[in-house]
């Protein structure tokens, strides 16, 4: 996400949609423009839902937003052709063998094995072994799944265990699902949940999303003091969490 701030003189962009296009890297990109009376800045945004989208402050001057994307070029292209990257692996269905698997940051290569016997899967050096018979083939994915969901629930709660005793509070549930838009949250009630692709990321990237949210617990606000918590404990929570930006879209690998 890019950053700027803005200034509130005129002429102003319109409160609607609107969809333009600019050469960038030699390339036509379609972009769209929001007007937003919460935004403080412009935003950049890369998403495979909208593509590129601008997102100003009220009155934000138009004759601004060109120059600001021609600043910014390598970085929308940049994240453009991730994007691009990452719909072309989701076209491939989970759980398909030779596809990369990333587990706690290191990739890993699916290769399934038929056998008889209840299913089980298992790392082997750069590869993530998939065993089951023959007859439950069509349930790959749904053991994938299961077997990632067992990991993270498992690895999250040692670390929830690990830093909650740091941060000295208390929480109630943990519970790992398969969100689309968030990596994390927490609850007043002391429940945590947490997204159980997070489990693909770097180690330190898991605890810093554990950090964050349980950080919560005690400022459930984004404040001056919330960082100062989060930072504690992860001194470099701020590369960490540029990671997730980065790198996040990659991680959410769909049917």
């Amino acid at each position: 996400m890019v950053n700027e701030s803005g200034r509130k003189k005129s002429p102003t962009v319109p409160a609607c949609h609107n969809s333009t296009e600019i050469k960038l890297g030699g390339k036509k990109i379609t972009y769209s423009l929001r007007e937003s009376s919460r935004a403080k800045r412009v935003n950049l945004k890369v998403s495979t839902e909208k593509g590129l989208e601008v997102v100003v402050p009220a009155n934000y001057p138009h004759s601004r937003i060109e120059p600001l994307l021609k600043n910014n070029e390598n970085w929308i292209i940049q994240k453009l052709d991730s994007l691009t990257k990452v719909s072309k692996r989701r076209k491939n269905r989970f759980g398909q063998d030779g596809q990369i698997l990333p587990f706690l940051g290191r990739n890993y290569r699916l290769v399934t094995v038929y056998q008889q016997g209840p299913p089980l899967v298992e790392l082997v050096g750069d590869k993530v072994v998939l065993m089951l018979p023959q007859k439950e083939s069509g349930k790959k994915t749904e053991i994938l799944e299961a077997w990632l969901r067992y990991q993270a629930k498992e690895i999250i709660a040692n670390r929830v265990a690990e830093f909650k005793n740091k941060l000295g509070v208390n929480i109630n549930q943990i519970f790992i699902k398969d969100q689309k838009t968030r990596w994390g949250s927490c609850s007043s009630q002391g429940n945590l949940n947490f997204n159980f692709r997070i489990i693909m990321a770097p180690l330190p990237v898991l605890d810093y999303l554990v950090v964050h949210e349980l950080a919560h617990l005690i400022e459930m606000n984004h404040s001056k003091k919330f960082w100062s918590l989060v930072e504690s404990l992860c001194p470099e929570y701020k590369r960490h969490r540029q990671w997730l930006k980065e790198h996040g879209q990659e991680l959410m690998i769909r049917e």
